[in-house]
């Protein structure tokens, strides 16, 4: 019997060797602990490549959403739409009024505010920064 991977635990796929580019942009290769096949767009995140990908669905489709999380639940609480070209001041209001209302920098809380629509070009930004290996999730070991 297979013993259960870390992929499995965290829900984070680790690219084994060199991935491939697809005709339609998306990168493909084989997940380092569980030798699934992954598929990522970013190639800072992976998913399973068999299978319906919701995730890749919300950020390609749709409008932009403000969202408040529970992290100790792992549950979405809320959900505000982004009115369609707003500005950095009126999404910065729209940002603080949630916050108040939700009371997310209540120490303790567990509740964050998250951005569905942050710019395509801060996210690669941000994972190319940060070193394949040294990247974790909420459930790594800390190094």
């Amino acid at each position: 019997m297979k013993a259960l991977t870390q992929c499995w635990f965290t829900r984070m796929h680790v690219l084994a060797g060199r991935a491939h580019r697809e005709e339609d942009g998306s990168h493909t290769g084989y997940c380092r602990h569980c030798e699934r096949a992954i598929v990522s767009w970013d190639r800072s995140r992976w998913f399973l490549a068999d299978g319906f990908n919701v995730t890749h669905l919300a950020e390609t489709v749709g409008g932009r959403f403000l969202f408040v999380l529970d992290s100790f639940e792992e549950a979405v609480i809320a959900r505000y739409p982004v009115p369609e070209g707003a500005d950095a001041a009126a999404l910065e209001a729209l940002r603080k009024d949630l916050a108040e209302r939700h009371s997310i920098d209540r120490p303790g809380s567990g509740l964050e505010l998250h951005d569905s629509g942050a710019p395509v070009r801060r996210r690669t930004a941000a994972a190319q920064r940060v070193p394949a290996l040294s990247r974790g999730g909420r459930f790594s070991a800390p190094a």
